[in-house]
Formats: structure tokens, C-alpha cells, sequence
């Protein structure tokens, strides 16, 4: 059976703390699987091994069966040769189901030997690596230790001068904010006087120019008040001339006395019956305007 020839451990990233964690797992989830797979070939050369072993089996039963027939058939020629064959072809069966077996059996304890031996290694290489991690790391530890009281004393100091250095310039920027601000609210008292001073004036030509568009508006309507009220006067002279225009025409529309109201009889017409009705000559008299 073929074995996976995997090479010797690589050397896994140094960290502050020992190997780095994710490497050592990817290797022993490495070394696991192929761990798995030679036992799981070994399992497939035992399942071979006992399927051999059954053939193995019914050869026998098989020969014995022969046998047990060439005896009760009584014919020693046919049964010599029949029991030669089937010997042969058993002992045949049987050698190669043995050295089938003995390979299989040889490969799979081969590789789990090997397997075996790169997992010692590999855990012994990690040992002697983690103790000289551990020495490396206590010195490395024992240098830092000095390197951060040292850089802790440097700090102090730095921190001190920075502190010093941050309350003068404090000082010096709120004399210089107090300067500004003053210059700033200086300014802005004259800018205010000048806009107010600005706005009393525009407000002023705003007046003055409100107060005469009020007073063109105002005359304005009073142009137009005046002029629809001769209008109105004018339409009310018009209505009282045609008012009596009609008392003047009602009266000429009644009858006179004595006239008769009785239309005259006219004799019929002779086309088809209709009646003319009779009309009465009224004297009009011009409308006076």
C-alpha cells in the first residue's frame, strides 16, 4: 500500500509568547489527517486481509466438498485428479491471499511506525524549542522590564517639561485671546454705531418715500372717487329722462274718450276663414330727451 511521504516539520514564526498558535494547529490538524489516513488504510488492508480469508475459506469447504463426492463416487483416477486440481488451485489461493496479506499487514505497520516516529520527533523538536522560547523570553522580558523603567523615568521628566511648557503657553494665549477679544468688541461698537447710524438714514428715505406713495395712492382714489361719483350723478340724470319718458308713453297709450273700444265687423275673408283683427290709428307724439 502506498504511504504519504510527508517532509520534516517546518520551522514555525517565533512570537513574544512561544510558536505562533495558528501554525502549530495547522500542523497537528496536518499530522492528525495523515494519521487518519494510514489507519484508515490500514483498516482497508485488515478488511482485505479477512475477505482472503473468507475466499480462503470456501476454497477449503469447497475441496472438502470434491472430496467428499470423489469418495462416494468410487472412481480413483478421476478422483486423484480432481483432488490434485483442487489442491492445487487451493494451495494456489492460499499462497497469494498470504503474501497479499502479509504486504498489507507489512505497509500499514510500516506507516503507522512512521507516523509514530515523525509525531515523537515533531512533539520532542517542540519541547526543546519551547524551553528555548521560555529562555529567550525571560531575557527578552528582563530586557524590557529595564527598557520601559527606563523609558517610564524618560517620560516623567518629558512629561514634567511638557507640563511647564503647556501652562506658559496657556497664559501667553489667554493675555493674546483677552487682546483680541477687546480689539474685536472695539471694532464691532464702531461698526454698530456706523450700521445704526446707516439704518436711521435709510430708515428715514424709507419714510419719506412711504409717505409720498401714500399720498399719490391717496389722491389717486380721490381722482377716481370723484370721477365715479359724476358717473353715478350722470346714470342717475339718465335713469329719471327715461323714466319719464315712459310716464310719457303710457299716457299716450291709453284710449281716448269717447272712442269706441269695439273693433269693427269686417265681413269674412273669402281665401280660407282667418279674421283680420281691427286697428286702431293712435297718434304718437316724438319721445322727448
Amino acid at each position: 500500500m502506498a504511504v504519504a511521504d510527508d517532509r520534516e516539520p517546518v520551522g514555525f514564526t517565533v512570537v513574544r509568547h512561544g510558536f505562533d498558535r495558528t501554525q502549530v494547529r495547522q500542523r497537528l490538524d496536518e499530522l492528525t489527517e495523515v494519521a487518519e489516513k494510514a489507519t484508515t488504510e490500514r483498516d482497508e488492508a485488515l478488511e482485505q486481509v479477512a475477505e482472503l480469508h473468507g475466499e480462503l475459506e470456501i476454497a477449503r469447504r469447497e475441496i472438502a466438498a470434491l472430496a467428499e463426492r470423489l469418495e462416494t463416487q468410487g472412481d480413483d483416477e478421476s478422483s486423484t485428479r480432481l483432488l490434485a486440481v483442487a489442491k492445487s488451485q487451493a494451495a494456489e489461493i492460499t499462497a497469494r491471499a498470504r503474501v497479499a496479506a502479509e504486504q498489507t499487514w507489512a505497509a500499514a505497520e510500516q506507516a503507522a511506525a512512521t507516523m509514530r516516529d515523525r509525531y515523537k520527533a515533531m512533539i520532542a523538536s517542540l519541547d526543546d524549542q519551547s524551553d528555548e522560547l521560555n529562555r529567550t523570553h525571560k531575557s527578552v522580558m528582563a530586557a524590557a522590564k529595564t527598557q520601559v523603567e527606563e523609558m517610564t523615568t524618560e517620560a516623567e521628566r518629558r512629561r514634567e517639561a511638557i507640563d511647564k511648557e503647556a501652562e506658559e503657553d496657556r497664559i501667553r494665549i489667554d493675555r493674546e485671546f483677552s487682546e483680541t477679544m477687546a480689539a474685536k468688541r472695539e471694532a464691532l461698537r464702531i461698526e454698530i454705531e456706523e450700521t445704526t447710524a446707516s439704518c436711521e438714514h435709510d430708515v428715514g428715505a424709507r419714510l419719506r418715500a412711504a409717505d409720498e406713495e401714500a399720498r399719490r395712492r391717496v389722491e389717486s382714489v380721490t381722482e377716481q372717487v370723484q370721477r365715479l361719483t359724476s358717473v353715478r350723478d350722470q346714470l342717475n340724470e339718465r335713469l329719471r329722462d327715461t323714466k319719464e319718458l315712459l310716464d310719457i308713453s303710457s299716457s299716450l297709450l291709453e284710449p281716448v274718450e269717447g272712442e269706441s273700444t269695439t273693433p269693427a265687423e269686417e265681413p269674412p275673408a273669402k281665401d280660407d276663414g282667418s279674421k283680420v283683427p281691427p286697428q286702431r290709428a293712435t297718434k304718437r307724439q316724438p319721445a322727448k330727451r
